[in-house]
């Protein structure tokens, strides 16, 4: 998808913390899958603010697509950027994620165990690359 149409990345933002569930669950996959493999996004969404704003979503909805959306994009800012560990580790996302492993939907529950198993994966590497140089 180009992106002209997925708008401004102030406005997907603001757009993430919208009482309009349609609203928060298309600015969530738009900001996922413009950061998915582009690092100059993952910065530019981290400086925003979007990584608080991922995290409040998957801390407080109930409904499984942002659930799973947002556990997605969690691992995907914590994905190959060292801003992006420590965003999402100041975020305090990990109780919610293990959280998420006990959740009934068993779509939530997957989507939550491989994203967190990714997060602990890079966070690990991360420690390990600082202990070792």
């Amino acid at each position: 998808m180009p992106a002209s149409t997925w708008g401004r990345p102030e406005d997907l933002v603001e757009n993430l913390s919208s009482l309009d569930t349609s609203e928060r669950l298309k600015a969530l996959r738009d900001v996922k899958n413009q950061i998915i493999g582009n690092r100059t996004k993952k910065l530019s969404y981290i400086k925003l603010g979007a990584v608080p704003r991922v995290v409040e979503i998957l801390t407080t909805d109930t409904e499984t697509p942002l659930l799973v959306q947002s556990a997605a994009a969690v691992g995907s800012f914590a994905c190959g950027s060292e801003a992006g560990v420590k965003a999402v580790l100041d975020s305090g996302v990990l109780p919610h994620l293990l959280r998420m492993l006990s959740f009934g939907d068993n779509k939530v529950g997957l989507t939550s165990y491989i994203y967190g198993f990714l997060f602990l994966y890079v966070c690990a590497l991360q420690s390990y690359k600082y202990w070792h140089l």
